[in-house]
């Protein structure tokens, strides 16, 4: 059985799940939103391969840099779907994105996501988990840079 984290940033809010508190697929995981570094409304999310219970700053690392905190792209891609916001989702900042490297200096290891209708209505806002294997929250909390965020455990 392999074991990942997965961190959903720049939510609205600290979400009002507890720590140890396990989620089932369609739980609300928090709602989309600006804080952190961040300029305008959007998921960031990112995924590593183990558990951990704090913040690891991904974008300061090289992919092949620190095998603990390696990022794992084919177990990301599983949460791309319109079952994440009940809607389709579109990538605004794509992983390990160039252009976001050469503007500002360091990596982008994960996603910037938005609803597909975020200029119509805040609706689809809400973020929820879509995975069928539940979840476990490992930690949450406020970061510089990436915001209000929560950690979440889970097996394949």
């Amino acid at each position: 059985m392999n074991t990942f984290t997965v961190r959903f940033a720049h939510l609205k809010e600290t979400p009002i799940a507890m720590v140890n508190d396990v989620i089932f697929k369609g739980d609300k995981v928090g709602t989309m939103g600006s804080t952190g570094q961040s300029k305008h409304n959007h998921l960031h999310i990112d995924l590593i391969e183990g558990l951990i219970t704090h913040i690891v700053r991904l974008d300061n690392i090289g992919y092949e840099d620190e095998f603990s905190y390696r990022p794992n792209i084919k177990q990301l891609n599983y949460f791309i779907d319109e079952e994440l916001f009940g809607i389709d989702p579109v990538i605004t900042t794509p992983f390990y994105d160039p252009e976001y490297e050469r503007l500002f200096g360091k990596h982008h290891p994960g996603y910037d996501l938005v609803p597909k209708d975020r200029h119509k209505t805040d609706k689809h806002f809400s973020i929820y988990w879509n995975r069928s294997k539940s979840g476990i929250i490992l930690a949450k909390g406020f970061d510089n840079g990436y915001g209000n965020y929560i950690l979440i455990g889970f097996e394949t």
